[in-house]
Protein backbone atom coordinates (compact mmCIF):
# COMPACT_ATOMS: atom_id res chain seq x y z
CA UNK A 1 0.00 0.00 0.00
CA UNK A 2 2.78 2.44 0.91
CA UNK A 3 4.62 1.58 -2.34
CA UNK A 4 1.52 2.51 -4.36
CA UNK A 5 1.19 5.80 -2.47
CA UNK A 6 4.84 6.57 -3.20
CA UNK A 7 4.34 5.83 -6.89
CA UNK A 8 1.26 8.10 -7.02
CA UNK A 9 3.17 10.83 -5.17
CA UNK A 10 6.14 10.59 -7.55
CA UNK A 11 3.88 10.58 -10.61
CA UNK A 12 2.07 13.68 -9.37
CA UNK A 13 5.39 15.45 -8.91
CA UNK A 14 6.51 14.53 -12.43
CA UNK A 15 3.27 15.86 -13.90
CA UNK A 16 3.53 19.12 -11.93
CA UNK A 17 7.11 19.68 -13.06
CA UNK A 18 6.19 18.88 -16.67
CA UNK A 19 3.38 21.43 -16.43
CA UNK A 20 5.78 24.04 -15.10
CA UNK A 21 8.18 23.37 -17.98
CA UNK A 22 5.38 23.76 -20.53
CA UNK A 23 4.27 26.97 -18.83
CA UNK A 24 7.78 28.41 -19.16
CA UNK A 25 7.93 27.31 -22.81
CA UNK A 26 4.67 29.19 -23.44
CA UNK A 27 6.08 32.37 -21.87
CA UNK A 28 9.19 32.14 -24.06
CA UNK A 29 7.13 31.57 -27.20
CA UNK A 30 5.21 34.77 -26.41
CA UNK A 31 8.51 36.62 -25.79
CA UNK A 32 7.39 37.19 -22.18
CA UNK A 33 10.28 36.90 -19.72
CA UNK A 34 8.22 37.66 -16.59
CA UNK A 35 8.59 34.01 -15.54
CA UNK A 36 12.16 34.88 -14.55
CA UNK A 37 10.86 37.07 -11.70
CA UNK A 38 11.89 35.59 -8.36
CA UNK A 39 9.17 34.16 -6.19
CA UNK A 40 9.74 32.29 -2.96
CA UNK A 41 8.58 28.68 -3.15
CA UNK A 42 8.57 28.34 0.62
CA UNK A 43 5.45 26.73 2.05
CA UNK A 44 4.73 26.88 5.76
CA UNK A 45 2.76 23.60 5.71
CA UNK A 46 4.19 20.68 3.74
CA UNK A 47 3.01 17.11 3.36
CA UNK A 48 5.08 13.95 3.15
CA UNK A 49 3.26 11.44 0.93
CA UNK A 50 -0.15 11.33 2.71
CA UNK A 51 0.93 12.87 6.04
CA UNK A 52 -0.35 16.45 6.28
CA UNK A 53 0.06 18.88 9.21
CA UNK A 54 -3.10 19.50 11.24
CA UNK A 55 -3.22 23.02 12.68
CA UNK A 56 -5.89 24.63 14.86
CA UNK A 57 -7.48 27.73 13.36
CA UNK A 58 -6.54 29.68 16.52
CA UNK A 59 -2.81 28.87 16.25
CA UNK A 60 -0.23 31.39 15.03
CA UNK A 61 2.17 29.89 12.50
CA UNK A 62 4.79 32.38 11.35
CA UNK A 63 5.02 32.55 7.54
CA UNK A 64 8.71 31.61 7.42
CA UNK A 65 8.39 28.63 9.76
CA UNK A 66 7.98 25.09 8.42
CA UNK A 67 5.66 22.29 9.56
CA UNK A 68 6.32 19.09 7.67
CA UNK A 69 4.42 15.80 7.65
CA UNK A 70 2.64 14.31 10.67
CA UNK A 71 2.41 17.40 12.90
CA UNK A 72 -0.62 18.18 15.09
CA UNK A 73 -0.89 21.71 16.53
CA UNK A 74 -3.57 22.45 19.14
CA UNK A 75 -5.40 25.70 19.87
CA UNK A 76 -3.56 28.89 20.89
CA UNK A 77 -0.17 27.42 19.94
CA UNK A 78 2.39 29.82 18.46
CA UNK A 79 5.19 28.71 16.14
CA UNK A 80 7.58 31.59 15.57
CA UNK A 81 9.84 32.79 12.79
CA UNK A 82 12.29 30.30 11.36
CA UNK A 83 11.12 27.37 13.50
CA UNK A 84 11.12 23.92 11.85
CA UNK A 85 8.88 21.07 13.01
CA UNK A 86 9.46 17.78 11.19
CA UNK A 87 6.99 14.94 11.50
CA UNK A 88 8.76 12.85 8.89
CA UNK A 89 9.84 9.69 10.71
CA UNK A 90 7.17 9.87 13.42
CA UNK A 91 4.46 12.13 14.86
CA UNK A 92 4.82 15.52 16.53
CA UNK A 93 2.04 16.82 18.80
CA UNK A 94 2.00 20.27 20.37
CA UNK A 95 -0.48 20.99 23.16
CA UNK A 96 -2.73 23.97 23.75
CA UNK A 97 -1.06 27.29 24.52
CA UNK A 98 2.49 26.11 23.88
CA UNK A 99 4.98 28.39 22.14
CA UNK A 100 7.79 27.27 19.84
CA UNK A 101 10.08 30.26 19.55
CA UNK A 102 12.27 31.51 16.72
CA UNK A 103 14.68 29.02 15.09
CA UNK A 104 13.61 26.07 17.25
CA UNK A 105 13.98 22.63 15.63
CA UNK A 106 11.61 19.82 16.64
CA UNK A 107 12.10 16.45 14.98
CA UNK A 108 11.43 12.74 15.46
CA UNK A 109 13.10 9.38 14.98
CA UNK A 110 11.84 6.04 13.74
CA UNK A 111 11.40 4.85 17.35
CA UNK A 112 10.24 8.05 19.03
CA UNK A 113 7.76 10.76 18.18
CA UNK A 114 7.86 14.11 19.94
CA UNK A 115 5.08 15.35 22.20
CA UNK A 116 4.92 18.85 23.66
CA UNK A 117 2.38 19.43 26.44
CA UNK A 118 0.08 22.36 27.10
CA UNK A 119 1.50 25.78 28.04
CA UNK A 120 5.08 24.76 27.30
CA UNK A 121 7.64 27.42 26.40
CA UNK A 122 10.48 26.38 24.08
CA UNK A 123 13.15 29.08 23.87
CA UNK A 124 14.94 30.31 20.76
CA UNK A 125 17.30 27.88 18.99
CA UNK A 126 16.41 24.88 21.15
CA UNK A 127 16.57 21.42 19.49
CA UNK A 128 14.20 18.62 20.53
CA UNK A 129 14.47 15.13 19.07
CA UNK A 130 12.02 12.28 19.71
CA UNK A 131 11.23 13.34 23.28
CA UNK A 132 8.36 14.15 25.65
CA UNK A 133 7.91 17.54 27.29
CA UNK A 134 5.00 17.57 29.72
CA UNK A 135 2.70 20.47 30.61
CA UNK A 136 3.93 23.90 31.75
CA UNK A 137 7.66 23.34 31.23
CA UNK A 138 10.25 25.80 30.02
CA UNK A 139 13.03 24.67 27.69
CA UNK A 140 15.67 27.39 27.69
CA UNK A 141 17.29 29.06 24.70
CA UNK A 142 19.74 26.82 22.85
CA UNK A 143 18.94 23.78 24.99
CA UNK A 144 19.03 20.27 23.49
CA UNK A 145 16.65 17.49 24.53
CA UNK A 146 17.73 14.10 23.21
CA UNK A 147 15.88 11.08 21.90
CA UNK A 148 13.73 9.23 24.43
CA UNK A 149 14.15 11.90 27.10
CA UNK A 150 11.16 12.88 29.25
CA UNK A 151 10.81 16.33 30.79
CA UNK A 152 8.15 16.06 33.49
CA UNK A 153 5.56 18.75 34.23
CA UNK A 154 6.50 22.17 35.65
CA UNK A 155 10.23 21.76 35.21
CA UNK A 156 12.85 24.07 33.72
CA UNK A 157 15.73 23.09 31.45
CA UNK A 158 18.28 25.90 31.56
CA UNK A 159 19.56 27.74 28.50
CA UNK A 160 22.26 25.76 26.70
CA UNK A 161 21.65 22.60 28.71
CA UNK A 162 21.98 19.22 26.98
CA UNK A 163 19.51 16.60 28.20
CA UNK A 164 21.04 13.26 27.21
CA UNK A 165 18.95 10.64 25.40
CA UNK A 166 16.74 8.61 27.74
CA UNK A 167 17.06 11.05 30.65
CA UNK A 168 14.05 11.77 32.88
CA UNK A 169 13.92 15.36 34.12
CA UNK A 170 11.86 15.27 37.29
CA UNK A 171 8.91 17.61 37.66
CA UNK A 172 9.39 20.87 39.54
CA UNK A 173 13.17 20.87 39.14
CA UNK A 174 15.78 23.06 37.45
CA UNK A 175 18.25 21.14 35.27
CA UNK A 176 21.36 22.54 33.62
CA UNK A 177 24.77 21.69 32.23
CA UNK A 178 26.14 19.25 29.66
CA UNK A 179 25.06 16.61 30.28
CA UNK A 180 22.15 18.19 32.15
CA UNK A 181 21.79 17.31 35.82
CA UNK A 182 19.37 18.41 38.56
CA UNK A 183 20.50 21.66 40.17
CA UNK A 184 17.68 22.31 42.63
CA UNK A 185 13.91 22.38 43.10
CA UNK A 186 12.15 25.35 41.56
CA UNK A 187 11.06 28.06 43.97
CA UNK A 188 7.33 28.89 44.31
CA UNK A 189 7.80 32.16 42.40
CA UNK A 190 9.53 30.31 39.56
CA UNK A 191 6.74 27.76 39.36
CA UNK A 192 4.22 30.60 39.04
CA UNK A 193 6.31 32.17 36.28
CA UNK A 194 6.07 29.10 34.01
CA UNK A 195 2.37 29.44 33.02
CA UNK A 196 2.74 33.24 33.00
CA UNK A 197 5.49 32.97 30.38
CA UNK A 198 3.28 30.81 28.15
CA UNK A 199 0.34 33.17 28.57
CA UNK A 200 2.46 36.17 27.57
CA UNK A 201 3.40 34.42 24.33
CA UNK A 202 -0.27 33.67 23.64
CA UNK A 203 -0.97 37.41 23.90
CA UNK A 204 2.00 38.26 21.68
CA UNK A 205 0.82 35.73 19.09
CA UNK A 206 -2.62 37.34 19.03
CA UNK A 207 -0.97 40.69 18.32
CA UNK A 208 0.98 39.21 15.41
CA UNK A 209 -2.14 37.54 13.99
CA UNK A 210 -3.94 40.89 14.10
CA UNK A 211 -1.21 43.15 12.75
CA UNK A 212 1.58 41.36 10.84
CA UNK A 213 1.23 41.57 7.06
CA UNK A 214 3.36 40.24 4.21
CA UNK A 215 4.79 43.06 2.03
Amino acid sequence: KMALKNVAHDMGRVLREAGQALNILGFKAADDMSFRDHYSRHRTLMSIVDEVPSVSSSAFIAPCSALIGDVVVADKVSVWYGAVIRGDENKVTIGSGANVQDMVIIKTTGKHGTSIGANVTIGHNAVLTGCEVHDTCLIGMGAVVGEGAVVEASSLVAAGAVVAPGTVVKGGQLWGGNPAKPLRDLKPAELKQLPFQADEYCKLAEAHIASVKLI
